[in-house]
């Protein structure tokens, strides 16, 4: 195996650790649209990194932050509507990015490369970073596990178990924008979301308890993962659409099975 294709396997199975987990939550919290939304707006945080001088995954990871921040801080406002305020930072920030960077001076951006991922072209320095936010997600995750799964399925149990429901939402969606901000250069910003969601809706059918929901979504992402590298390999097909594309497989199949099978 070429080593281009090691790394690229590595990166991609490494950041299903973080997705899939990140996705149940936001499936459980029904958040897929934030999750797209905060896709989106990575290339405004692109703009930003092109015309600050910065590197590129920590304008991306900034951005992504504080819409993340703005859109759960807002959302708290009665009489708020959170598709209006997702619609509106998806759309605004997508917009104002492509135009920043449109008239930036000399600019050299493979918007294609952005918008449907890089993967092939993953170095040991995003491997290490893509290790290092991965067990930051995860540690997370475990550490907050009890409140963040009360929060999803039953904020009012949770509320009264004295889990503050703020915080924890505020968690969450600190977690999703660090997802995506760092794995926007695997799979793209088009194609992000169905990373996070497609695995975890998949694995919903099979699965008898949270956690064995997380560990199938797992399973499901790396199987896609390898299982798309291979139809790029061999096919001469673009990678991220190729995943994307077998993960979506593996969710129709999962539908066409009898229910009596699943008791």
């Amino acid at each position: 195996m070429p080593e281009f294709m090691l790394i690229a396997l590595v990166g991609g199975l490494i950041t299903t650790l973080m997705t899939a987990p990140v996705g149940a939550f936001m499936l459980w919290r029904r958040m897929a649209y934030f999750g797209d939304a905060l896709a989106h707006t990575t290339l405004l945080g692109l703009a930003v990194g092109l015309w600050l001088q910065l590197p590129l995954t920590l304008s991306m990871l900034m951005i992504a932050l504080i819409v993340a921040v703005s859109i759960s801080l807002l959302n708290q406002r009665p009489h708020t509507s959170s598709d209006t305020l997702l619609a509106i930072a998806a759309h605004s920030s997508l917009g104002i990015g492509m135009l920043a960077i449109a008239i930036l001076p000399e600019a050299r951006v493979d918007l294609m490369g952005y918008l449907f991922g890089d993967l092939l072209n993953l170095t040991y320095t995003d491997i290490a970073i893509l290790a290092v936010t991965a067990l930051l997600v995860v540690t997370s995750i475990l550490y907050y596990w009890r409140a963040l799964l009360l929060n999803s399925l039953n904020s009012e149990l949770a509320s009264l178990s004295g889990i503050n429901n703020q915080q924890i939402q505020l968690l969450l969606a600190l977690l999703v924008a660090i997802v995506v901000a760092v794995s926007a250069k695997l799979v793209g910003a088009l194609l992000m979301t169905a990373l996070l969601i497609t695995p975890a809706a998949t694995s919903r059918l099979f699965s008898r308890s949270p956690q064995s929901m997380i560990m199938g979504a797992i399973l499901i992402g790396q199987l896609g993962v390898v299982g798309g590298l291979a139809i790029s390999w061999f096919f001469d097909l673009p990678v991220a659409p190729s995943i994307v594309s077998l993960l979506f497989t593996f969710f129709i199949l999962s539908r066409l099975i009898p229910p009596r099978l699943l008791n």
